[in-house]
């Protein structure tokens, strides 16, 4: 069931179930909704329970912020825009993509395999470097489709700089689940996307596309760390099952999956050996192959960097 709480006199968080992600309110001289989520069947009408605790209406948002460009945040925000002008924000590196329409190829075009990569793993073989391009294509429509039905493109007005301060709430980028996530600090509380979500078992950061990068999301939750939020409102879940405790063990989980990753690769003779042997150490309750099959490889394109790095220093 929907649920929205009232965490202060400015903020609304509106927990909402798949295939939409959570939105948040913030209440103010201009009031900004943050994520309007995705609902492919009543559409604007999902916001009604956030409306209603707020004690607005959809016609008193005077912007839209997106965390990040993924479809189950933003799918809504087409819909609102035809009963209001609204201003919509976002990091840069999202506006290209969700000015394409239809949002679907946006999508596709965001998760291509780096050629560069492909042709480390198979350099002689072609067809195998097309059939993995072609199997990265099949999963995100698979994924994506159903996500983008009844979606439309939107044209971005602006878009934040990573430490700028906006109506007294600073804006914070945290790339790793995509390299496009930011968040958004109010007093004491960070209002974050997919970089860290709920759930009841221990897991890595959420890392599920190909597009999501390890490196990143390390970096990501260490200035989640160092800014110290005492309350943290995510994309999904809960909130009331985040802390910072909770995001130690987020960061230490994934530092540790990226060092047996590059065990794995050191030690394993072929790139189907690290296959197996990555899905032997993956979180028990990681099921989705979506997310298996990306932090293949996520995984190898850190190891890369790192070799790369490796050779240029020495």
């Amino acid at each position: 069931m929907n649920k929205v709480t009232k965490v202060n006199d400015k903020i609304y968080f509106y927990y909402r179930k798949v295939p939409s992600s959570n939105t948040t309110l913030i209440k103010r001289d201009v009031n900004i909704l943050i994520d309007p989520g995705y609902n492919p069947i009543i559409k604007i009408k999902a916001l009604d329970p956030l409306m209603k605790e707020a004690g607005i209406g959809i016609k008193d948002i005077d912007e839209i912020w997106f965390t990040h460009n993924h479809p189950d945040h933003t799918g809504l925000a087409y819909y609102l825009l035809q009963e209001k002008k609204m201003k919509i924000v976002c990091h840069p590196h999202a506006k290209n993509f969700l000015e394409i329409e239809p949002p679907l190829r946006g999508l596709i075009e965001r998760e291509k395999i780096d050629d560069v990569i492909l042709k480390k793993l198979y350099p002689r073989d072609v067809k195998k470097r097309k059939r993995i391009e072609a199997l990265v294509i099949y999963l995100v429509k698979f994924y994506g489709g159903f996500l983008t039905i009844d979606n439309h493109a939107v044209k971005v007005d602006d878009c934040f700089s990573d430490g700028e301060i906006r109506y007294s709430i600073k804006v914070v980028f945290l790339p790793g689940h995509t390299l496009d996530e930011v968040g958004f600090f109010l007093g004491s509380t960070l209002i974050t996307g997919d970089l860290i979500a709920t759930f009841s078992f221990k897991r890595p950061a959420v890392l599920n596309v190909p597009s999501s990068d390890i490196d990143d999301a390390i970096s990501s939750l260490n200035k989640i760390l160092e800014i110290s939020p005492r309350l943290i409102l995510p994309g999904h879940g809960n909130y009331s099952k985040i802390d910072v405790n909770l995001v130690h063990e987020i960061y230490n989980q994934t530092i540790n999956l990226r060092e047996k990753g590059f065990s794995l690769l050191k030690n394993c003779n072929s790139f189907r050996s690290y296959a197996f042997g990555l899905q032997k150490i993956l979180p028990l309750f990681t099921l989705r192959i979506q997310e298996r099959l990306a932090l293949l490889y996520i995984i190898y394109k850190s190891y890369i960097k790192s070799e790369v790095s490796k050779l240029r220093k020495n």
